[in-house]
């Protein structure tokens, strides 16, 4: 799978690498009103810039996603250690308990011998 989404993802950068090329001698004019007035740019840089950019958005959005995923993960992971833990500790309280049962059966049989 890694290597498919590696080969994509060349495939991709290069078709808005190409698209950029052949559209290279035609000029857009753009608008971003809130920020700068009309303004005209080469098409082929454009494409080029805004192939570039989606790219860059997709790999933030996909390593957000995975640093969420590695905290899961570290989080589950502690829980597990401290499950474990609890657990090694319920088995060593049962075993203390079970001596002191069995200390405690002894001692009461030796009495009830001695009263014989």
């Amino acid at each position: 799978m890694k290597k498919v989404c590696l080969i994509l993802g060349i495939l991709i950068l290069a078709d808005i690498c190409y698209f950029s090329f052949v559209n290279h001698g035609q000029s857009l004019t753009l608008n971003y009103k809130p920020v700068i007035k009309a303004f005209s740019v080469p098409s082929g840089w454009f494409y080029l810039a805004m192939g570039l950019y989606g790219i860059l958005g997709g790999f933030l959005l996909t390593y957000s996603k995975n640093l969420e995923l590695q905290e899961k993960i570290k989080k589950l992971s502690r829980n597990f250690e401290k499950s474990s833990i609890v657990s090694e500790e319920s088995s060593d309280k049962v075993k203390a308990l079970e001596a002191k049962i069995q200390t405690l059966e002894t001692a009461l049989k030796e009495a009830l011998n001695k009263n014989r």
